[in-house]
């Protein structure tokens, strides 16, 4: 499972081959969520960007919200899935787009997360999310160039601008 490749239905398809009874912990780098949080939010965003090098692009993204627990068990894999079948049946193509997920450790903050990995263990299935960073589309395409207000372009050949 690759960050591009990453959607709500393989997500789904997925946990529908695990013990759908087996809790699902959501664990950055920073630990595990609590048990007792839940689903607040399943949404799909339209983004149009502009990037430092005047190119637009359009997209879609699915971002599914999480609201850290402090007591209680954390949810089943059946129950998540339910949530996202019944969301997706719902929402057009929410299930399609780039898959990320927001939450915070204990509630403070909000972060923003890709599927790392998805791994079954014997008592649980742990999905490992990291987080992603700021990437200069020209430099990543090899198009950037730094120009006199240090911004970079897709007219010139490539610098060190945005690396």
């Amino acid at each position: 499972m690759t960050h591009e490749t990453t959607t709500l239905n393989s997500v789904v398809t997925l946990l529908k081959l695990q013990n759908v009874e087996a809790p699902l912990v959501f664990e950055t780098n920073e630990g595990e969520i609590g048990g007792g949080y839940h689903v607040t939010e399943l949404k799909q965003a339209f983004i149009t960007s502009i990037d430092c090098g005047g190119n637009i692009d359009d997209w879609r993204e699915t971002h599914v919200q999480l609201l850290d627990g402090q007591t209680g068990e954390h949810m089943n894999v059946g129950k998540f899935a339910a949530i996202a079948d019944k969301s997706m049946a719902k929402v057009q193509h929410l299930g399609e787009a780039p898959l990320y997920f927001e939450f915070a450790l204990k509630n403070k903050g909000l972060r923003r997360y890709q599927i790392e990995a998805l791994t079954p263990d014997a008592s649980k299935i742990k999905v490992l999310l990291t987080e992603g960073q700021a990437v200069c589309k020209p430099a990543a395409a090899g198009k950037a160039v730094e120009t006199a207000n240090g911004c970079c372009s897709s007219k010139s050949p490539k610098s060190a601008c945005c690396t």
